[in-house]
């Protein structure tokens, strides 16, 4: 099982550890699972407001967004109880439906079916069918407990958040997300565009974007950009020449000699195509990309340890994700508009050999409900909300032209870079500009330190064996 491109929730901001004593509102939202069905079950949906420290505070409360699709909000609660936001604002946090406290749609020990099977030397075929079985178990499971997967979408996620905006009895929010968090924020704009004051979104991923049709391309781009910026920094080139024939010679090896190694007390064979899902796991961040030399090298060396590292990284991620919620709505947003030229063209132009297939499970995905969406879901969302768009230039999944694409729709809309940062952005320049922005949205944002660059902090071990 590949990491799927947009699992990564960006974790924007910290606030320091103490406790809080200010006030936090628990809440159940009842809604129906399905809203084009009027014989639909109910789904209890679990929420907390984080209510502003300033008791008397005006300002308009901000809605947390999660990513995913499929990734628990609740679980940010720290996160938020002393953020400078919660200082002026109510901070809004629902489990999305299908995740977390609100999931009811759910197959336990999905996360380590997948390691299991990616544990394994499979061939692709292999690899796929191990897939299918487990997706097809949990299908059946849902089925006996009367779940609609066709309820399981953007659009009626966005219809949730709706429902609670008049529940807590807001007039309007600002919408604050990342990654998928960006796609169901502008699903919200779109439909209910009376109801939000103000959003930004950080990596985006806005309705037109052609995720599955892309990855290839987006992949390789934000590879081959880290690897020529670890040639051009004199430190780095010196402890890790050549790398890009190094990696393409690592990954044909591999392909005939995988690696066999030890990950949590049990073997595990490293193939070529769970290489490839190392490094682009090891896209996602600074702090992760700055390991990408030493874990080259590390296959070509057959040391463990930083690739064990990534691993547990990988299967945190695939433990934490709701996976019925995260295939149904790429099933139902993503496959109908999937460019199969396009994709097989990519494929062909691929340095890497990558085969997105494989990487993406799509058998799986596209077997695993036959719902798919209008065309409604892949045009960009017309707006005149105060919208920020945030994109880091290495993101090897939501590139800057995601950005680029969305804003000329979005009559308010600002874009900003950080040509160091990638797909989970965290920075103090990022929450000034994101406080001023909430603070006076019809105004022309500063993003002057946004282009102050902070280059790459490469990891070096020079004992490694």
């Amino acid at each position: 099982m590949r990491l799927w491109t947009v699992l990564i929730f960006a974790v924007l901001f910290h606030s320091c550890n103490t406790t809080s004593p200010y006030e936090v509102i628990d809440g159940i939202l009842e809604v129906p699972e399905n809203r084009l069905d009027s014989d639909s079950r109910t789904l209890k949906l679990t929420y907390k407001v984080l209510k502003a420290k300033k008791a008397d505070s005006l300002k308009k409360p901000i809605l947390y967004l999660q990513g995913g699709p499929g990734v628990p909000t609740l679980i940010m609660e720290e996160n938020w109880k002393n953020h400078p936001f919660r200082n002026n604002r109510d901070i809004v946090l629902m489990d999305q439906r299908g995740t977390g406290a609100s999931s009811d749609a759910d197959c336990s020990n999905i996360g380590k079916a997948i390691i299991a099977v990616v544990r394994q030397d499979l061939s692709a075929k292999e690899e796929l069918k191990a897939l299918d079985s487990i997706f097809n178990q949990c299908s059946k499971v849902l089925n006996k407990k009367g779940v609609d997967l066709a309820g399981y979408n953007s659009q009626e996620n966005a219809a949730d958040f709706e429902a609670l905006r008049k529940d807590l009895g807001y007039e309007q929010w600002n919408l604050l997300g990342a990654s998928y968090g960006s796609r169901l924020g502008l699903t919200i704009m779109r439909d209910f565009p009376l109801s939000v004051r103000s959003s930004i979104f950080v990596g985006v991923f806005a309705p037109e974007s052609q995720l599955l049709g892309e990855t290839v391309i987006d992949f390789e781009n934000s590879l081959f950009e880290v690897l020529k910026r670890c040639q051009q920094s004199e430190k780095c080139n010196s402890r890790y020449p050549n790398l890009k024939n190094r990696l393409l010679k690592i990954l044909k090896k591999l392909k005939s000699e995988p690696l066999h190694l030890e990950y949590d007390s049990k073997p595990f064979v490293l193939n070529r195509r769970d290489a490839l899902l190392l490094l682009h796991q090891s896209l996602y961040s600074r702090s992760s990309i700055a390991d990408i030399p030493e874990i080259i090298e590390a296959m070509e060396k057959g040391n463990s340890e930083p690739i064990i590292k990534v691993l547990q990284r990988i299967e945190f991620m695939y433990n934490l994700v709701h996976w019925p919620m995260n295939n149904s709505v790429m099933a139902y947003e993503e496959l109908p508009f999937m460019d199969s030229v396009e994709i097989s063209n990519a494929q062909k132009k691929s340095e890497l050999g990558f085969d997105i297939m494989t990487f993406e499970g799509l058998n799986s995905l596209s077997d695993w409900h036959p719902f798919r969406a209008s065309v409604l879901e892949n045009q960009p969302v017309i707006s005149d909300v105060p919208t920020l768009l945030v994109s880091g230039s290495l993101d090897p999944v939501n590139p800057i032209s995601n950005s680029i694409e969305a804003l000329k729709h979005l009559k308010n809309g600002y874009g900003v870079v950080f040509p160091d940062e990638s797909h989970d952005l965290v920075n103090p320049c990022l929450l000034q500009i994101t406080e001023d922005f909430f603070n006076n949205p019809f105004n022309k944002p500063n993003l002057d330190c946004s282009t102050i660059r902070q280059p790459i902090e490469w990891n070096f071990h020079e004992n490694a064996q």
